[in-house]
Parts: C-alpha cells; structure tokens; sequence
C-alpha cells in the first residue's frame, strides 16, 4: 500500500485542513477542507500544483503559505477571510517529515479555533480595558496620597511638635509610603499581564539613582531605628543605557521588602560592575524558611515568618524579577535562613552611554537651603491646586522667583510672559495636556529643560512624553531634596546653606 493511497484516506475522514507538499512547495495530496479554504474546489485541483499559485482570490493567504513554507517548523495562526463568509481563524502547524515514496515532504495541519481565538481576543480587550482602569484610578489615587505625604513631610519639620504628633506623622508616613509602593506594583504587574510594559531606555547615573532611590527610604529607616547602608565596589560606570524608572522600581522593591523584615539591625547595599551592573541588598531581618523559598517570585506569595507577615500581598519580588529580565539581568535570593537575614541580588546589563548631561553629585538638605547663586525663575505646572501649594512651600523659601499654571494652554502663555529658567510640567490635564504644552514650549525655545511630574506613568506615555521634549522626570510621591538636585543638574544654580552663613 502507498504511502499516497495511506494519505488520502487519512484526509477522507478528517476534519483538520491538511495538505502535504514536496520540498518545492508542490502539493502531493490535501484534505478537502484544506481545498476549499485554498480555492474552493476539490482537493485532486490542488494535486502537482505550488501552493502559492494554487490559492485563489487571496493575495493575504497566499503571502501567508509562503511566509510559513520559508519558516522553521512550528505553530502559526491566520484568519481566512473570503467574500461574503464569515472569516475563519486557523491555526496551522507545519512539520518537515520524510517519506520513503516522496523522500523530504511540509506536512501541514490546520485546526479551526475561530471561537477561541475571538473569545480570546474578547477576553484581551477586556483585560486591557480593566488595565486602563486600573492606570486612570491609579493616576487618581496617588496624586491625593502624595500630597498627604508632602504636608506630612512639611508638619515634620515644624518646630516644638509634642512627641505624640511626631508619632502620628511618623505613622501616616510609613502607611501612606506603603500604600503607594502596593499600587505602584499591583499597576506596573497590570501593564506586564497585558502587554502595556515595555524597557524605555535612556541615560542613566547609577550612583545617582542609587542614591535617590536608598535616599527615599531614609526616614522609614530611621522610624525603625535601622541602619542603611550604600556601598560601591569597582569602577561603576558614569553612565549607562537602560530604563531608570524600572531599575528604581526594582531597588525599591528590594529595599522595602528588606525594611518590612527587618527589626534590628539595618541593610547594605553594594553596587558593583564587572560584566553586568549588580547590585546586592543584604539584610539582618528574620530570614525566608525553606519551604517559602520555591514561590518566592511568584506572584501573591507570601514570605517570611511572624506576626509581621500576616497579610502581606506577594507582588513586589514578582515585579521586581520582571524588571530586571526585561532589562537583560535578574533578580537572585542569593542566601536566606530563619533567624539570620537574606541576601538579594538584582543585576542589569551595562550597556555603556555618553552622558549628556552633568550629573549632580552633591547631596542637598533642602532644610538647609537659604538662598541661591543667582535670580532663577522656576514655572510649576499642574491641574491639583494642592499639588502646586506644596510645591511652592518646598521651594520659596530658598528664594525662586515662581509662576504657576493649572493647564497646558495657561503654562504656554505664562511661559511667553514670564521666560522662566526651568518647567515642571503634569502631564495628564484639561484644556492642553503636558505632551502639547511641552511641544509648544520646546519651539518657542528648545534650550529650556522641561521636567515632567507623574504619578504613575505607562512607558508608551513615557516615550511619548519624550518625543515631545520632556528632558527628564519626576516621580510622585516627591522627594523635596530631588527638585534642588534637578534644578542645580540643569540651571547650573549653586546653593547656599545654613551652615555657610
């Protein structure tokens, strides 16, 4: 019996699109089913033909036969579209088998999944549509907690406040700073799920985000009476290509997850760079039991023993592994046991960059500051009134000359009016949001730096924020001390400080 005779009765009974080709492309043999989506006729019309010029009224499903046929074995899907048939989703797998009678042969099997591949696609758009939720509410949801935050900050600092207040506002920090760290995890893991998260890579300072990032964690530290400490082996390069929003998250993932378990005792942080950029968090907290250690990554895991754990959602090592993969590294345990901390590692690829711009190594108290080098004038953009009284609050003092604008239409009016030496810009308003705002800017004078404020920012609207111009960004929830730090990086301003009086 031949192996065509073989075949075609195979072909007689199934219900797959099956056609069985030479190492040309010629058809040898094909289901009927296979025919009819190829040119409507029988299979013994396809016979001695090349696939591609045997496909009728379809120059996409022509082009998708070839495509395949030049293609490694494996699974692809088409969607058959023919005049007035609904179209047909199928998904074709190809393998390269050998016959004795016809020597190398294409075999390819097609299966109808035109209900899965709709209701996946329904199911797609609706998980998109919830991300997108998710993302709005999120933007939403943070600008409030920030401005807690930033008057809890400010009530900090007020002189002869009773011990009890100082606790109170020690407390509404650490709830308030945990909050927004489970949001911003529980919304960039939202993106990953469904495609919305991609690297957006700039220049980046290393040390410079290190220290912002170790910066951010100092009075969480402090409230627990623990010790942070940053450490720097090798040469760290000035500066590197990579996504410093994702690099950040992952450190402040890290660094929160070694603070919540910790009691005594503190945390270092070594930064070091041989092939890759690695940085190791080492902690004297209470350890990850063994039977924890498998989940670890995994997302809603929990981790750790004690009281302290209860309850305690498992997303930010997910998200933090996530990251630092999608930045060519990883993220390790590297050593853990009861009782006796943990050591973490996350590394980065160290792909070099020319740093473009002169970065900022001083440290500055921003309570110190009282006064400036020079008269600057400083435009703060935003639709929160709140958001823009805090604001002047941290920076008054030290004696800028400030303008502000609730909307994009207003801020580019201002900035004809008033010429300021730098812009913080919102990105999200009404009338003109912050991406027109900053175009219309950056063609008046394309020298003034734009620096955008965001709550929570997806990296399509990171890249499109940067197509407009924006030169860098600032993350809510606010450090004061990084608004004098950027203003310094790009006006050139030299501060004076109160011990210098």
């Amino acid at each position: 019996m031949s192996d065509a005779f073989l075949i075609g009765s195979i072909l007689d009974t199934s219900a797959n699109y099956i056609c069985v080709l030479d190492s040309k492309g010629t058809v040898l043999t094909a289901s009927e089913g296979f025919s009819r989506i190829v040119n409507g006729r029988g299979r013994e019309t396809l016979t001695g033909l090349n696939l591609s010029s045997a496909v009728l009224d379809s120059t996409e499903l022509k082009e998708f036969f070839s495509s395949i046929l030049a293609k490694t074995d494996g699974s692809y899907l088409h969607t058959v579209h023919r005049n007035g048939q609904n179209p047909v989703s199928i998904q074709f797998s190809k393998s390269t088998v050998s016959s004795p009678e016809y020597g190398p042969c294409v075999y390819l099997s097609g299966l109808e999944v035109t209900e899965l591949y709709e209701s996946g696609k329904a199911l797609e758009t609706k998980l998109r549509e919830q991300t997108n939720f998710l993302i709005r509410m999120g933007h939403e949801l943070k600008t409030p907690l920030n401005t807690v935050l930033g008057y809890a900050q400010l009530l900090s600092g007020l002189e002869n406040l009773p011990v009890a207040a100082q606790d109170y506002i020690a407390t509404i920090q650490t709830q308030e700073t945990n909050l927004l760290y489970l949001l911003n995890d529980v919304l960039e893991y939202s993106k990953y799920e469904t495609g919305q998260t991609v690297a957006v890579l700039s220049e980046t300072s290393v040390r410079k985000l290190v220290e912002d990032v170790t910066r951010s964690f100092i009075d969480s530290f402090s409230r627990k009476m623990l010790s942070l400490t940053v450490e720097y082996k090798n040469d760290i390069p000035e500066a590197i290509l990579s996504d410093p929003g994702k690099i950040a998250q992952v450190l402040s993932n890290l660094l929160g997850n070694a603070l919540k378990y910790t009691r005594k005792g503190g945390v270092t942080v070594t930064v070091s760079c041989d092939k890759l950029i690695t940085i190791d968090i080492e902690d004297t907290g209470v350890g990850i039991p063994d039977d924890e250690k498998d989940g670890l990554f995994e997302v809603f895991s929990k981790s750790g023993a004690g009281p302290e754990h209860h309850g305690n959602v498992g997303i930010g090592l997910a998200v933090a592994r996530i990251f630092a993969r999608m930045l060519g590294g990883d993220v390790v345990l590297i050593r853990s046991s009861s009782g006796n901390g943990s050591l973490f590692r996350c590394t980065f690829e160290a792909n070099p960059a020319e740093s473009s711009k002169k970065q900022t190594q001083q440290i500055i108290d921003y309570s110190s500051i009282k006064g400036i080098s020079r008269p600057c004038k400083i435009l703060l953009v935003d639709d929160v009134d709140i958001n823009l009284a805090m604001l002047e609050i941290f920076l008054a003092p030290a004696g800028f000359d400030i303008s502000i604008a609730s909307n994009g239409k207003e801020a580019v009016r201002i900035f004809n009016e008033f010429k300021p030496d730098i812009v913080f810009m919102d990105l999200i308003m009404p009338d003109m949001d912050g991406f027109e705002a900053t175009r219309q800017i950056k063609s008046i004078d394309a020298a003034i730096p734009v620096i955008a404020l965001t709550a929570s920012i997806v990296d399509s609207v990171k890249s499109q924020a940067l197509e407009a111009g924006v030169n860098d960004f600032m993350y809510k929830p606010f450090i004061p001390e990084r608004f004098f730090e950027v203003i310094s990086e790009y006006t050139g301003i030299v501060y004076s400080m109160e011990q210098d009086q």
